[in-house]
């Protein structure tokens, strides 16, 4: 079983290897085009430069977990800053409406066509008194 996956990663391995790109104007295809030009898709890192990064990604990970777990238990402990954003307490006590304040009614502003020119008017300043 060990020797059968090793043969499909091999292979797997060697076919990404071989696998070619082709710039075709402004687009990429596996597949030659007419005048597309290969370009280099190949992975400049070494094996041991793919393996630290593997294993960065793996650390980060742990630690991404780590960090989620401490806020959650930390979040499990805090209660609700306001009750009335509960669901279950809003649903069981109705709020009962406020009474209307009772104002007094505003005087209509005279309004003028809103098709006229404004014209405005700089007061006459009066004079010194000596």
């Amino acid at each position: 079983m060990k020797r059968l996956a090793f043969a499909a990663m091999l292979l797997s391995a060697l076919c990404t290897a071989q696998a070619q790109v082709y710039r075709c104007g402004q687009t990429y295809s596996q597949t030659p085009c007419p005048e597309g030009k290969l370009i280099d898709s190949s992975d400049p890192r070494s094996a041991a430069q793919r393996a630290e990064a593997k294993r960065a990604v793996a650390k980060e990970k742990q630690l991404a977990a780590d960090l989620e777990r401490e806020r959650r238990q930390r979040e499990s402990g805090v209660a609700p800053a306001a009750a009335s954003l509960s669901a279950a307490s809003a649903a069981s006590k109705p709020v009962p409406p406020k009474p209307k304040a009772k104002t007094k009614p505003r005087p209509k502003k005279h309004r003028e066509a809103t098709d006229k020119e404004f014209n405005a008017v700089v007061p006459a300043q009066k004079a010194a008194s000596r």
